[in-house]
């Protein structure tokens, strides 16, 4: 009879299907616990409105297969992935479920305290979405955890993407791929790679819509008050599978290498000071 791997004997870990003794017996100082978090938010009129929420979810589980080879004495633990967070601009299209601004920062502090108070100390934030407000409730969770914990957490998603990352590092496509802000060719191609079954081949049709959706002019307004009556920003009919694969890839290494300065100690990226700043005026959220 084949012998049955225990849980506390893997490194890979779904924290929903551990027991409690499992999660005693993990080391405290070698536990690295994923919290993977993205809004059910409209992604054009080809997209799943769970692209944002998959790509976090499946960047958590890849980035932890990868680490499990790469620093093997550490455990990996995924926290069920969590379907939320702050898309107002897109609460105008069915299936986008916005939540308050405190709402997540209240969800960032209560998971990671809660985990915090059995003495777990390294956390990732997984998220893939951008919006300003979103990462606003993110990062406020996190200071408040940084107040009352001696933790690690940390979320690189936010300066991977405003710090311009992506462009530095992608192949070069003959056009501008800075424009493409939301289910335009990145997050298509993204898709194409991940679950092409739920990409609607009407995306090979859709005309090249552009709006820079963090000008202070759009703010507070929704995608049909700025005239976008598709959902979506940037040039879908472009998508490109091959991309969507070193995209994900990318991002994926993104995660790798930011759990492996964590645990050594090394200096972390930090969010554009133009972000903060958009983040501090964003007072009434």
């Amino acid at each position: 009879m084949k012998k049955e791997v225990k849980n506390q004997d893997r490194k890979l870990l779904q924290l929903e299907e551990l027991s409690w003794k499992n999660i005693e017996n993990l080391d405290r100082e070698k536990t690295i616990i994923f919290l993977p978090i993205s809004p059910l938010e409209e992604h054009g009129p080809h997209l799943p409105v769970g692209t944002d929420f998959l790509t976090a979810r499946d960047i958590a589980k890849k980035a932890s297969e990868i680490l499990v080879k790469k620093k093997p004495d550490f455990s990996y633990v995924i926290f069920p992935a969590i379907p939320l967070g702050y898309c107002k601009m897109a609460a105008c299209f069915p299936g986008t479920v916005s939540t308050r601004v405190k709402a997540i920062r209240a969800i960032i502090y209560d998971v990671c305290s809660s985990l915090a108070n059995y003495g777990f100390k390294y956390f990732i934030i997984c998220t893939f979405h951008m919006d300003i407000g979103h990462l606003k409730g993110i990062y406020s969770g996190i200071n408040k955890l940084k107040l009352k914990h001696n933790i690690k957490v940390f979320e690189p998603m936010g300066p991977y993407f405003f710090n311009d990352e992506v462009e530095k590092n992608e192949p070069k496509m003959g056009f501008d791929t800075k424009k493409e802000k939301h289910g335009g060719f990145r997050e298509t191609s993204l898709m194409k790679y991940q679950y092409p079954y739920l990409v609607d081949e009407s995306y090979k049709k859709l005309q090249s819509i552009y709006r820079d959706l963090y000008s202070p002019k759009y703010v507070g307004k929704t995608f049909k008050d700025i005239g976008i009556k598709d959902g979506y920003v940037g040039s879908p009919s472009r998508a490109d599978t091959d991309y969507g694969r070193w995209y994900f890839q990318d991002v994926v290494n993104v995660y790798v290498k930011s759990v492996v300065d964590l645990i050594e100690g090394n200096e972390l990226p930090i969010l554009p000071k133009k972000i903060k700043m958009i983040m501090k005026s964003m007072f009434w959220l």
